[in-house]
């Protein structure tokens, strides 16, 4: 689901037939699907066709280290030993009508310009579908421009249920400027946002503490929060338990999530992710917050204290991506913030139709920007990215350096 190519990216151009360099044919090309073997040639095909940085030690986190690796639907094409295409979904636990079930997320679609056709991708997407082992499991993808929308709705037979994912909240005056003038010379002159005092109303009385790992309270909270139904805003929405809230926003290594959460007599009411990058301007990240049913006072006091600490930290926007009629939505509308007024659309296809409608109806679905990848490979500039995920990977391999020094000492 976190395909943000831009236009130019091979999966939109797939269909054009205006390059001019000399095509690879069809029939040379080897369809197969995608193994641990292949982590190491990746990062190269995804920076040449969609200006990703990646490492393979990140491929290997957000491919092989979540709920399901046994499940994965990738598959990758080969021409005389090189990797000239890859394209598969990535099984997410999401909670569909209170049960656990994989809800698969189409990660970035890459495919070599010399190699680009119709016949290629289609093939692709029918193995990464025909990979998933229960054909009534949904597949999702979001899309940010139109000519992703015209291919993935008419090549890829994927049903828009909703638009404008986005909200924005501008809180200093250099987001209006930059947004006006597109100068960043100009827009460097502006003063940042003016950080005020923020408490806790008087009628809570709990506390929001930072948090490093989420512990077992957190499945205790799961099993408090995890109830569908208008109060939670959906029937099918992001499956956060302690196991899935550590891998997602506790070890991704590109990102550097801010966790918060909500305590009132000792137990968990609620959680806040938030992120912060540098782009045109500062901007912050509101990326996931979730309360248990029926404390719109817990979602009311997150927003404001997210929205804080970002100031806090001189953001000069507050960037988010929910569905405005879910609990969540509404708070943010009545603190100003306003829908993208570019269109934005998040796209379903169920294999089969055993679920009734249940996950074509877009008012049955809550997803927030966290919920998915689109945190790790949507928002950080090129050189932020870079040098986080080689940060990473030196820590990786200083505690590997370390594990068999020790293993040396046993022996």
């Amino acid at each position: 689901m976190s395909s943000s190519a831009a236009e130019s990216t091979p999966a939109a151009n797939a269909a054009s037939g205006t390059d001019n360099a000399p095509k690879v044919p069809f029939e040379e090309i080897e369809i197969r699907p995608f193994t641990r073997d292949d982590l190491v040639r990746l990062p190269r095909l995804l920076h040449d066709c969609l200006g990703r940085h990646s490492t393979p030690e990140w491929l290997e986190w957000r491919f092989f280290q979540g709920v399901w690796p046994d499940r994965l639907a990738f598959y990758v094409a080969e021409h005389h030993g090189e990797l000239v295409a890859f394209i598969g979904a990535n099984p997410v636990p999401y909670s569909v009508d209170g049960e656990k079930s994989p809800v698969y997320q189409h990660q970035d679609t890459a495919i070599r310009e010399d190699c680009r056709s119709l016949k290629l991708l289609r093939t692709l997407v029918d193995a990464a579908e025909r990979r998933t082992p229960n054909p009534d499991e949904m597949l999702t993808y979001s899309i940010t421009t139109p000519h992703m929308k015209a291919l993935v709705t008419k090549r890829m037979k994927y049903t828009v249920i909703w638009e404008d994912l986005k909200m924005v909240k501008p809180v200093s005056l250099r987001a209006y400027v930059s947004k006006a003038t597109k100068s960043a010379a100009l827009t460097s002159l502006i003063p940042g946002p003016m950080s005020r005092s923020w408490k806790a109303p008087s009628s809570m009385t709990g506390d929001v503490r930072e948090i490093q790992t989420f512990g077992p309270e957190f499945d205790t909270f799961w099993a408090e929060a995890n109830k569908p139904g208008e109060e939670s805003g959906g029937r099918i929405f992001a499956w956060q338990d302690a196991e899935w809230l550590n891998y997602k926003y506790c070890n991704d290594a590109m990102v550097d999530f801010k966790r918060f959460a909500y305590y009132e007599g000792g137990r968990v009411l609620g959680y806040v992710i938030l992120n912060i990058t540098q782009l045109d301007v500062k901007v912050g990240y509101l990326d996931a917050l979730w309360a248990v049913p029926g404390r719109t006072d817990v979602i009311d006091l997150l927003v404001d204290f997210g929205i804080h600490e970002l100031v806090r930290n001189k953001t000069d926007k507050v960037d988010t991506w929910c569905r405005p009629e879910t609990p969540l939505g509404k708070a943010l509308s009545q603190r100003g913030f306003q829908r993208r007024p570019t269109s934005q659309c998040f796209s379903i296809k169920q294999l089969k139709k055993d679920m009734g409608d249940l996950g074509l109806k877009g008012e049955h679905w809550n997803i927030q920007r966290g919920n998915t990848y689109y945190t790790s490979v949507g928002h950080l500039s090129m050189e932020q990215g870079t040098q986080r995920l080689y940060q990473a990977k030196e820590a990786h391999d200083q505690k590997r350096s370390a594990r068999l020094r020790g293993q040396g000492g046993e022996s």
